[in-house]
């Protein structure tokens, strides 16, 4: 069969014919054998899987939404939801969480490590959170026994929600400091301009500066309150997310081109029809107009503090889930590792190829008249 030409396609197949039964008794037997050890020796485990929606129900969207209401304010506030499923993933996966979840359940026992960031390491293989393909964020776990399974998955979940809510209190309550802290240095200065204002009435007589004065004034305080509204989001902005956020950054260029053009209005260096320039207007209505600017910017800052001041208290009160649990974790009825009938027909496949290899170099040591073959016949001392 085989001869100096080499083999051929039909000399692979008369090879495997005469093989058949030997290749046909191996697979057989190499597959009863890895399915028995595999179902008697690798211990099962079983994943239980919750099922979880942020709630938009949350401090920063309350804020958020509030900013946006005030219509004298024309900065846009973009995105205000951030990515909640990486705060999740972070929450979930950290120290904190696994050290809890190692404690409730033993876990130290069960797994039998040597070293405890090993055993971490190993909770941690058993913890799949991500968000699917519907945008819901799911958290699954791999145990021993289906029960713990999901009663290690439901642990989980509760805390999350637990520490979402800590971290908005929080977050909260350092959002009430701050504009506690604003709202009455406001109300200070309210007084202080208010006091001031009627003072000088009272002093010089003038309770409204002339028509176009007026105009003027009304005007240029109008512009500048809006100017400090937007200083005040700004400071509300960087409190919340940070100088680097986009939030951030977005507001301050907005606030610094509205700056730009106040002062070039005020000084003359853009014409406006109805506006007189700052520099021009009489002396004495210039004094009555900063006097009268001092308290509309109070009380429009104010205006603007207040209802951010009262949603922070509430939300530093507020104590509801952030979670919506669309599915909690149920104890499932079948394993999901080891998949016994895949590793079986994997290791049937591997024990294939190594049989067919070693009939066909048996084929060759047998049959073949090549003088290198001969010489490796005699280097394994292989009789024919």
């Amino acid at each position: 069969m085989i001869e100096n030409r080499g083999f051929d396609i039909l000399d692979y197949l008369i090879i495997l014919s005469k093989w058949k039964k030997v290749l046909l008794f191996v697979i057989l037997l190499s597959g009863v054998i890895t399915y028995l050890a595999v179902h008697f020796l690798i211990s099962p485990k079983y994943d239980a899987t919750a099922l979880i929606v942020p709630s938009e129900q949350d401090q920063t969207n309350s804020i958020g939404a509030l900013l946006k209401s005030f219509s004298n304010i024309p900065v846009s506030i973009p995105g205000i939801k951030g990515d909640k499923n990486d705060i999740f993933r972070t929450i979930v996966y950290s120290r904190t969480m696994l050290e809890k979840l190692i404690t409730k359940f033993g876990l130290e026992k069960e797994y039998n490590m040597k070293y405890h960031e090993d055993l971490l390491e190993a909770v941690t293989k058993d913890i799949n959170a991500e968000e699917n393909k519907d945008g819901a964020y799911e958290i699954k776990v791999r145990s021993s026994s289906p029960q713990k399974a999901a009663d290690m998955t439901n642990f989980i979940v509760n805390e999350l929600n637990s520490t979402v809510i800590e971290m908005n209190v929080h977050k909260s309550r350092d959002n009430k400091i701050f504009l506690e802290k604003r709202y009455n240095e406001i109300k200070t200065n309210l007084k202080v301009s208010e006091d001031s204002l009627s003072t000088y009435q009272k002093k010089s007589g003038i309770l409204m500066a002339d028509v176009q004065s007026k105009a003027t004034i009304e005007a240029y305080t109008r512009m500048e309150g809006e100017l400090i509204a937007k200083e005040s989001e700004l400071a509300v902005l960087k409190s919340i997310y940070g100088d680097d956020s986009q939030q951030y950054k977005n507001a301050f260029f907005t606030f610094n081109e509205y700056k730009t053009k106040l002062a070039d209005l005020k000084s003359g260096k853009e014409n406006a029809d109805f506006l007189i320039a700052a520099k021009k207007l009489p002396a004495g209505a210039l004094k009555y107009a900063r006097l009268y600017r001092e308290v509309t910017i109070n009380n429009k800052m104010l205006e603007f503090i207040v209802p951010l001041y009262e949603q922070v208290r509430y939300e530093e009160q507020k104590d509801i889930p952030i979670l919506q649990i669309v599915d909690y974790a149920q104890a499932p009825d079948k394993k999901a590792y080891p998949r016994t009938l895949l590793i079986t027909g994997i290791v049937e496949l591997i024990v294939f190829f190594l049989s067919v290899f070693m009939i066909f170099m048996r084929e060759i040591l047998v049959n073949s008249d090549n003088p290198k073959v001969e010489q490796l016949r005699k280097s394994l001392r292989f009789r024919k």
